[in-house]
C-alpha cells in the first residue's frame, strides 16, 4: 500500500533534492525547494533514511519557477530547473562547503557561474531504445525517449531529430546500444555504439546530416570511422587543438576556458607535471606559459591527439606520455614545481596518492568533478594544506560542478 506524508522541507541534499524529517529519519524529496511543505510518496524506507516523490505543495517557494524543458522530473539529467540560475549556485556552494568541512576547510569558496544556463554543452550521451534514442530516468534504468535537451547546443539537437529519423526508419533499435554526438566549432562527431555486427550503411544519414559531421562506430572497444569527418579541431588559447571521438574534452568552452586561465595563474615555478591529461590542451597551454610540461595519460586516443597538439604548434617542451599515473608517477626521476591532476569521477587510486605524498611539488593543483572522491582524496593527501577552492559551473542546471582546489606542501 502507498504511503502518503506531508513533510517540511529545511535542507538540501548532495544531489540537489529537498530534505526533511520523517517518523525521525531523514527523508529525501527531488525537485522540493527549502521552505516548502510537500505531500510525498514514500518510494523506498530504509533503516536511516526515506526516499520520497514530491506529489503536491502545499507552500510554495519564492524561489520556484516553472521548468522550461518538458522532460524534467523524468529525466534525470537537471536538478534545478525548478529554482532560479542564483539558487542553484548559492545550494551548489553551501553543499560543497559542507563537503569540505569533513576535510577541515572552513575557508571561502569562490564561484564562477556559467555564461548560459542551457544550450552549452558541447557532447551528449543518448540510450537507444524501442522508440529511439533516450536519456535515463532518475536514478534509474529506465528510458526517457527525447527529441531534444536544452542543455546542448542547437546544432546538436539538430542531429538528434535527424539520427533519431534513421534510427527509426532503418528499425536500427536492434543495433545500436548508444549514441555519442561532440561538437567543436561547427563541426559534428558522432559514435554509434553497436550491439551486433550488422553492416550499416549511413551515406543516407551522412546526406542529412551534411558535410561538417562525422560518422563512427564502436563495437566490443575497437572505434571505426565510416564516413566524413575523422576529428574535432578548435583553437585553445592559440593552439590548434585536436579531438578523436574518445578524446576527452570539457562540455562547457566558456567555464573550460575559465578554469584553464585559473589553473595558469595558480602554477609555480618552471617545471609542471600533468597527469590525467587527456588531448593535450591544458597542458599545451601552461607549455605556452613558458614552463616545461610533462603529461601523463593513459588513453591511447587521447595520446595521440596530444602528440598532434604538441606537432603542430611546436611545443619542443612539452612531454607526452602514455601510461597509468599509478604506474608512471614513482618512476618518474625528473623535479618537478607544480602538479596538476584531474581525473576522471572515480578520483585518485591509493597508489596514485601514495606517490603525490612522496613526490617534492611545492604546489598541487587538483581539478575534480565529484565532490565526494575529491573529498575524500583530499583527506589522504596528507602532505598538503589547501590553500584556495574555486567552484565552476561547469553543468548549470545538473547537480554537478566542478571544483579547482590550490594545495601547498606542509
Amino acid at each position: 500500500m502507498e504511503k502518503i506524508e506531508w513533510v517540511d522541507i529545511v535542507d538540501y541534499g548532495y544531489d540537489g533534492e529537498g530534505v526533511g524529517r520523517l517518523n525521525g529519519k531523514v527523508v529525501f524529496v527531488p525537485y522540493a525547494l527549502k521552505g516548502e511543505r510537500v505531500q510525498i510518496s514514500v518510494k523506498e524506507d530504509k533503516s536511516s533514511f526515506s526516499n520520497g516523490q514530491l506529489l503536491e505543495i502545499d507552500k510554495h517557494s519564492d524561489l520556484r519557477q516553472e521548468a522550461p524543458c518538458p522532460y524534467f522530473g523524468v529525466c534525470g539529467g537537471c536538478a534545478y530547473q525548478h529554482t532560479n540560475y542564483q539558487n542553484e549556485l548559492r545550494i551548489k556552494k553551501n553543499l560543497l562547503q559542507k563537503q569540505l568541512t569533513k576535510v577541515g576547510y572552513g575557508g571561502q569558496i569562490n564561484v564562477v557561474e556559467s555564461d548560459k544556463e542551457y544550450a552549452y554543452r558541447n557532447k551528449i550521451r543518448l540510450f537507444v531504445g524501442e522508440k529511439g534514442l533516450a536519456l535515463k530516468e532518475r536514478k534509474s534504468s529506465k528510458l526517457c525517449f527525447v527529441d531534444q535537451c536544452l542543455l546542448v547546443d542547437d546544432q546538436i539537437n539538430g542531429a538528434i531529430e535527424k539520427i533519431n529519423t534513421f534510427i527509426l526508419a532503418g528499425n536500427h533499435q536492434k543495433d545500436y546500444s548508444e549514441v555519442v554526438i561532440r561538437k567543436e566549432s561547427d563541426c559534428l562527431l558522432v559514435n554509434f555504439y553497436k550491439k551486433t555486427k550488422t553492416d550499416i550503411n549511413y551515406q543516407g544519414l551522412y546526406l542529412m546530416l551534411g558535410t561538417n559531421f562525422g560518422i563512427f562506430e564502436t563495437f566490443k572497444d575497437s572505434t571505426v570511422h565510416k564516413v566524413g569527418k575523422k576529428y574535432l579541431e578548435s583553437e585553445e588559447f592559440g593552439l590548434t587543438c585536436r579531438f578523436s571521438p574518445l578524446s576527452f574534452h570539457q562540455v562547457n568552452e566558456n567555464i573550460g576556458k575559465k578554469l584553464y586561465k585559473q589553473v595558469i595563474e595558480n602554477i609555480q615555478g618552471k617545471n609542471v607535471l600533468n597527469c590525467y591529461s587527456g588531448a593535450g590542451v591544458l597542458s599545451g597551454i601552461i607549455t605556452k606559459q613558458g614552463k616545461r610540461v610533462v603529461g601523463v595519460e593513459i588513453g591511447e586516443a587521447e595520446h595521440q591527439d596530444a602528440q598532434f597538439l604538441k606537432d603542430s604548434n611546436n611545443l619542443f617542451y612539452l612531454t607526452n606520455m602514455l601510461g597509468d599515473c599509478s604506474v608512471v608517477l614513482p618512476r618518474l626521476e625528473e623535479k618537478f614545481d607544480t602538479l596538476v591532476i584531474d581525473p576522471p569521477r572515480g578520483g585518485i587510486s591509493e597508489k596514485v596518492v601514495a606517490a603525490i605524498n612522496a613526490i617534492s611539488v611545492k604546489r598541487l593543483i587538483y581539478v575534480s568533478c565529484n565532490s565526494a572522491t575529491l573529498v575524500r582524496d583530499l583527506g589522504r593527501l596528507k602532505g598538503f594544506k589547501i590553500r584556495s577552492v574555486t567552484m565552476f559551473d561547469m553543468f548549470s542546471r545538473t547537480g554537478e560542478y566542478e571544483t579547482l582546489v590550490v594545495l601547498d606542501k606542509k
